[in-house]
């Protein structure tokens, strides 16, 4: 469960959380709101990439000094450098916290033939598919996704159901079209309530 307390981020001097509260005790959650009212901003603080905010983010009722030690986000606001290839991303995820090489997911998604594409070049679908991957090989108890299916072909939209219907971590993601997300079991919450 991940309980967010009197959270307060600016941007220059927007508002964007003003004494922000939620909590997020679903196994599997989907968060929903319009673009550009915060998902993607609460899902970087949540995983301990912004840190520039005031408020608490407990994990089951405590603070975590580092948090990106248990919970791993995919996001397109992660800046991956470009002039590196997909595999040499995958190998300093692998090298950093000390994964698995995720062999199984880089064939169940059909990757395999863009690994070394530099990061930069490769397609919105397949960034999104190395996105998934560097997070999910991590095997954190918290899985942050933000917008996973977004560029997806159906055939990746499926092989992502189905490794989501059975992980085993904490898994809250954002998504305009949650209905096959609902259908694995997801429950949808409002960002605001």
């Amino acid at each position: 469960m991940i309980e967010i307390k009197h959270l307060k981020k600016v941007y220059l001097h927007d508002p964007v959380f003003s004494n922000y509260c939620a909590v997020l005790s679903e196994q599997k959650l989907c968060i929903e709101a319009p673009n550009g009212l915060g998902k993607s901003t609460l899902f970087r603080i949540i995983a301990g990439l912004d840190d520039a905010f005031h408020g608490d983010v407990l994990f089951d009722g405590k603070q975590h000094p580092v948090m990106q030690q248990i919970v791993a986000l995919a996001s397109d606001s992660i800046a991956f450098p470009d002039f590196l290839t997909a595999r040499q991303l995958l190998q300093l995820t692998a090298k950093s916290w000390a994964s698995p090489w995720p062999e199984l997911m880089i064939r169940q998604m059909e990757f395999e033939a863009f690994l070394d594409t530099r990061y930069g070049a490769l397609s919105s679908g397949n960034q999104k598919k190395c996105q998934l991957i560097n997070a999910m090989m991590r095997n954190t108890p918290y899985l942050v996704l933000d917008e996973p299916s977004a560029a997806l072909d159906h055939a990746s939209v499926d092989v992502l159901l189905s490794w989501l219907i059975h992980h085993p971590a904490q898994v809250i993601i954002s998504c305009h079209e949650p209905q096959p997300f609902i259908d694995i079991g997801f429950v949808t919450q409002p960002l605001f309530e």
